[in-house]
């Protein structure tokens, strides 16, 4: 068997999407990573690892980025908005499943964004170098909205560009300085579950930590 196969039979145990887990069989994760780790792709010892794709920054443990990317239920034809496009290799595990025209992806590191248009160079998803904080009202409204990086509170503007039904998975910084992964759905009486602590990155800009 595999390492890939190994990875296959693991993250099944967890992932209820079939589309994600047929999507996972279909992109291959080193082509998003760098030589120095690309190796470690499909490593079971290191699935609840970062790996580093710049110097600052890293992309997020491969249990993690598909337990996330599992609760927003993505569909056919879904319209996403993506916060932190990282490396693209979450970026195109949603557009194989959505579509790649449904899949708005925001980063605002310049060198992150970069590495992200080549890795993506062969998708016609809309990436956009910007402020992913105040997300993309052009795109607007998405059925679902992913941010890869921790909220000072809740992250309003990116849910008001929800539709009502809307899902979006967040980190979300609360008491006490502690992250957690928040699962919220859109509608009269909102709803939202904090699922587990998490770590990550400060989300940055004007509705994120632009004081830091």
């Amino acid at each position: 068997m595999s390492e890939k196969e190994e990875i296959i039979r693991y993250i099944s145990t967890f992932i209820n999407s079939k589309e994600l887990i047929e999507a996972f069989k279909r992109v291959d994760r080193r082509d998003f990573l760098p030589k120095e780790v690309r190796h470690l792709a499909y490593s079971l010892k290191h699935v609840d690892d970062a790996l580093p794709i710049t110097k600052r920054y890293n992309t997020s443990a491969l249990s993690l980025g598909l337990k996330m990317l599992d609760l927003l239920e993505l569909k056919p034809n879904d319209k996403v908005l993506e916060i932190g496009t990282g490396s693209g290799y979450y970026t195109a595990l949603i557009a194989e499943i959505v579509g790649d025209e449904n899949v708005y992806s925001l980063e605002n590191d310049e060198e992150v964004f970069n590495l992200a248009l080549r890795n993506l160079k062969s998708r016609r998803v809309h990436l956009i170098f910007g402020d992913g904080s105040i997300g993309y009202p052009e795109g607007a409204p998405y059925d679902k909205a992913i941010i890869w990086a921790a909220c000072p509170t809740f992250p309003f503007a990116i849910y008001q560009q929800l539709k009502d039904g809307g899902i979006l998975v967040a980190p979300i910084t609360d008491k006490q300085d502690r992250q957690g992964l928040y699962k919220i759905v859109k509608g009269k009486s909102p709803f939202a579950i904090r699922l587990f602590d998490v770590i990550f990155s400060k989300l940055t800009g004007l509705c994120g930590f632009w004081y830091s």
